[in-house]
């Protein structure tokens, strides 16, 4: 019966069908593929948002510390071992914050791999044939369009790990204002209804195509347990 269906169809016509069906099992892939990462992306940005807030306490410490030691007699009896324990603390959670940016750059270019695979199949593609998947339709934008969007959102996430990764090379114990920075830019992350809206609702060819969704609870890989295995924790 297939083949009755099919014999209209030239090796050309053919063989384009076959490539659009390609290219859109890529896109569908793309839409889970950037779906999980921002989901690790967001809690990452929300672990990160209570690291900031220790070393955000941990510079304020600091700085009185450093302050007061001219008025001390004896400064090094005085303030040697809270000086270690604060600076300790706040390379432990430094380095925490530099080893999730780093897999975080790693998982987007990793991703930016498989945005490589979905242009190559799309530059094969014939788009002089005007079929729905070219042109769109009532239901589905073109495939154009789409490979916009792939490479908007690649472009945000690769954008603001490198953004993060600048701001946390600003990070220091005595400069409160890096501090204060860092802490904001992870609150514009965590609030851009606008990002979150084009990614979860535009980026979508057709939902009926999407994975059924699983338990949350069992599926969703976050590390907010790391803050309870640092060794450095509220010592000062």
């Amino acid at each position: 019966m297939a083949n009755d269906n099919e014999a209209h169809l030239t090796p050309q016509l053919k063989e384009h069908y076959e490539k659009e069906a390609e290219i859109l099992s890529l896109l569908v892939d793309m839409e889970r593929r950037y779906g999980e990462y921002y989901q690790y992306y967001q809690c990452e940005m929300e672990t990160q948002k209570v690291i900031i807030e220790r070393l955000w306490l941990l510079t304020q410490r600091y700085l009185i510390l450093i302050s007061s030691v001219p008025g001390c007699r004896y400064p090094e009896v005085y303030t040697l071992s809270a000086e270690e324990a604060i600076i300790n603390e706040y390379e432990e959670k430094l380095q925490v914050l530099r080893s999730a940016n780093n897999s975080m750059k790693k998982a987007v270019l990793e991703l930016n791999q498989q945005c490589k695979h979905f242009y190559k199949a799309y530059n094969q593609l014939d788009r002089t044939l005007e079929t729905p998947f070219i042109m769109g339709d009532d239901h589905h934008r073109s495939i154009e369009c789409h490979k916009i969007m792939v490479n908007d959102i690649f472009n945000y996430f690769y954008s603001a790990v490198l953004k993060i990764k600048c701001y946390m090379h600003q990070l220091d114990p005595i400069n409160l204002e890096s501090v204060e920075d860092y802490r904001e830019l992870l609150k514009k992350e965590t609030s851009n209804d606008e990002f979150h809206d084009y990614l979860i609702n535009s980026f979508v060819y057709c939902k009926c195509l999407q994975i059924k969704p699983t338990c949350p609870i069992e599926k969703l890989k976050c590390n907010h347990e790391r803050l309870e295995k640092l060794k450095y924790v509220s010592r000062v």
